[in-house]
């Protein structure tokens, strides 16, 4: 029994690592959960995803701004134009940001992994979500 609880917890520990990516460039740790590339929602709801999301034991998630989400777009690749650590990408959609748009108080920034193009949308468009947390 004791064998099979050792297991089932190093399986867990190991699943849990690949749920998240740290980058050490920006000491930023990013969700890799087949959530990213499985559910769209609006901005204020993404937002509000984040804030409740518990993840390998860390509470203090959150949507990121759009220089902190394209500093994970990898220029020579492209479909998707993502760094290769992560494994839960839908290259072909928009991921939002809490960045808002300057002269548009409902748009705000996001990227777009198919080429990693950053472009606004209505924060009422249902769009991908990938959450952030620093790195303390």
């Amino acid at each position: 029994m004791q064998k099979f609880l050792i297991i089932i917890f190093t399986f867990s520990v190991l699943m849990a690592k690949t749920s998240m990516i740290k980058d050490t460039r920006t000491n930023l740790m990013w969700e890799d959960t087949p959530h990213v590339k499985e559910s769209k929602t609006t901005q204020p709801k993404a937002e509000k995803y984040c804030t409740n999301l518990t993840l390998g034991s860390f509470t203090d998630w959150r949507l990121p701004t759009i220089k902190e989400l394209l500093s994970i777009v990898d220029y020579k690749r492209v479909e998707p134009a993502l760094l290769p650590a992560f494994t839960h990408i839908e290259d072909e959609s928009f991921y939002w940001t809490k960045t808002v748009v300057a002269d548009e108080s409902d748009a705000f920034w996001g990227v777009n992994f198919k080429r990693g193009a950053s472009s606004k949308a209505s924060e009422y468009y249902d769009r991908y979500v990938r959450c952030v947390r620093n790195v303390k």
